[in-house]
């Protein structure tokens, strides 16, 4: 079992406050997630889906080594099978991005791509593929971005 102290060790220094929050808060979590990844990744960016009722978690590891590398995690906190999308795209219209999609109870990912600075990822998350509403439908840009 991890400490925070040891989570915190493996996040990033431009982490935001809400990151480290969570880092805080759940080390196994991010420890577990970033052993998917990879040897080499650090959390740069977490957040709760869709809000404080944390139905999902997304984290954002990146490897600032060359090449710089991005990996997402999309973590489901529901306790029951549900239909996920992760999709990791690199800032590159000429690069494929990297998606990970079915029907889970644990997590969708590790997706990864380098070049990964300014990617962006979507995490979606539903009852099933064919459902109309999603419990979450999330996209930005991986911090740290311009």
């Amino acid at each position: 079992m991890s400490s925070p102290g040891a989570a915190a060790a493996m996040v990033s220094p431009t982490a935001n406050s809400t990151t480290r929050a969570i880092a805080n808060k759940q080390p196994e979590s991010v420890q577990a997630m970033a052993n998917l990844c990879g040897a080499g990744y650090v959390l740069q960016y977490a957040e709760q889906l869709p809000d404080s009722r944390r139905f999902g978690t997304l984290f954002t590891y990146q490897k600032n080594t060359s090449p710089f590398s991005s990996c997402a995690m999309f973590d489901n906190n529901l306790g029951t099978a549900k239909y996920m999308k992760l999709t990791l795209c690199p800032n590159q219209l000429s690069k494929p991005c990297s998606v990970d999609e079915g029907t889970f109870s644990q997590y969708a990912g590790p997706v990864r791509v380098t070049d990964g600075m300014c990617a962006e990822v979507t995490a979606i998350m539903k009852n099933s593929k064919s459902a109309t509403t999603a419990l979450i439908d999330r996209r930005f840009a991986v911090p740290p971005c311009n």
